[in-house]
């Protein structure tokens, strides 16, 4: 299992939307590039854990 931190930042001034880095590590496994989009699916298991599953959009 692959662990990372990234630091969570206001995605500009004006918005309420949060954004975050991909760690290089997940980025190579899902061979990232810029312009890519990737798909979020989120299961809510309780307030405090998400399962989470990312996949790049081909």
């Amino acid at each position: 299992m692959l662990k990372a931190v990234t630091k969570v930042h206001k995605a500009n001034s004006k918005s309420v939307t949060l954004k975050s880095s991909i760690p290089k590590e997940i980025a190579n496994i899902l061979e990232l590039k810029a312009g890519d989009f990737i798909t979020w699916n989120v299961e809510i298991v309780s307030p405090e854990e998400l399962k989470i599953v990312v996949t790049k959009k081909d």
